[in-house]
């Protein structure tokens, strides 16, 4: 079960309003601690083991967080139906930071200390979850699978943080390797001005050294959108054969028109945080030949356990299509959940997190996680995609 929420400024009485339903996900609006119930959370048997989660119900990322929240509904609504983990039924409490890192810290203070959450769960953007991680180390609380590659959540070890994706540094790296392979020289980047962009430009320039590729030119898009038609003037002016996006969500889309609109070609490589099939809606066929690096198995043709488990769960629910954010959020589920039945059914944070860590290779089903008391980055997978000419992505 998924409760959404988006949090007052100041509460000053309890509510509860239902909103819309998902499925078998109930979806409502909360604004009050539940005091009474949030004590026996670490250890009580009879509880609901309640998650929380801070991403982006509305704004230009909001689609993304959508599918993410999607899948991982699909794989807790089945464990619910079974009688959950030991006997107890997960509930994700989610709340809306639009993007933006001082809601995502008032979400997390909010989740962790008057809805008495559990543990956190795919908290969505890199500012925002860099935002949180003072409430996590102050309260040891555990966040699993944030849906973020940033290095800086990866490069020094934190005992409460486990990603279950591979690192931006990875992609990039992955994408810059791939194109000097091909005997292409000479990239532009057009990269988020946020921390999520800058770690990204970086890890490209260290890429591009590394395989000797030049980087032509560098341009910073806003997170507002603004200053969209000045970036894609910019890079044409270079001609450079190849764009790396370090880009999510609308900005991709509305960036790749921009840059078209100045009559210059290029060929688009683009992070796996872009929503394959919100680009594809927006751009129809000029998405055609973008290239995009991918951190989760192919979710289509049933060539995993995995996929062919997705699909089969999309179909009974109605799903119109299964996306890699849904193949996202489905694993990052089933890894909680099996940090849960580990940790057995005294459950207590430390113990979630020592659950967690025994798991050091963990087969969901062609998807492999390697955890352990000094790795907490589970994968570092990447496979390259293409939007092919049925607009499809293929591989």
């Amino acid at each position: 079960m998924i409760m959404t929420s988006t949090p007052k400024r100041s509460i000053t009485m309890p509510r509860r309003k239902a909103l819309r339903s998902m499925g078998s996900v109930a979806v409502a609006l909360i604004a009050s601690p539940w005091p009474a119930r949030a004590q026996q959370q670490a250890s009580g048997k009879d509880s609901d083991i309640l998650i929380g989660q801070s991403c982006q119900l509305s704004g230009p990322l909001a689609p993304l967080s959508r599918e993410i929240r999607e899948g991982a509904a699909w794989h807790f609504d089945q464990v619910n139906a079974k009688g959950g983990v030991h006997g107890r039924r997960i509930k994700v409490i989610a709340l809306d930071d639009a993007y933006d890192p001082k809601r995502t810290l008032e979400n997390t203070r909010r989740l962790v200390e008057q809805d008495r959450v559990f543990a956190l769960f795919n908290f969505a953007g890199t500012p925002t979850t860099l935002a949180a991680l003072p409430v996590i180390q102050e309260h040891k609380v555990p966040l699993v699978a944030p849906f973020t590659g940033s290095d800086a959540l990866r490069n020094k070890f934190n005992r409460y943080v486990f990603n279950v994706r591979a690192g931006y540094g990875d992609e990039v790296e992955k994408m810059v390797q791939h194109l000097g392979t091909l005997g292409i020289a000479r990239i532009a980047i057009a990269y988020l001005n946020n921390s999520f962009g800058k770690g990204g430009l970086e890890a490209a320039t260290a890429a591009a050294a590394k395989y000797r590729v030049t980087l032509m030119a560098a341009a910073p898009l806003e997170v507002d959108g603004s200053g969209l038609k000045e970036a894609a003037q910019t890079l044409a002016q270079s001609k450079p054969p190849v764009v790396v996006l370090i880009t999510a969500g609308k900005a991709t889309s509305d960036f790749i028109a921009a840059y078209e609109a100045t009559g210059s070609v290029t060929q688009f490589y683009a992070m796996s945080v872009v929503s394959s099939q919100q680009l594809i809606q927006a751009l129809g066929d000029r998405c055609k030949g973008v290239a995009i690096a991918q951190v989760m198995p192919y979710p289509w043709g049933g060539g995993s356990r995995l996929a062919r488990e997705i699909s089969a769960i999309g179909l009974k629910t109605g799903a119109k299509d299964i996306t890699y954010n849904h193949m996202e959020g489905y694993v990052s589920a089933k890894t909680l959940v099996e940090g849960l039945q580990q940790a057995g059914p005294n459950l207590t944070r430390e113990g979630f997190v020592r659950g967690l860590e025994a798991l050091r290779q963990l087969d969901l089903g062609g998807y492999v996680l390697r955890f352990s008391d000094e790795n907490h980055n589970g994968s570092t997978y990447v496979e390259l995609t293409i939007v092919g000419n049925s607009k499809r992505v293929v591989r």
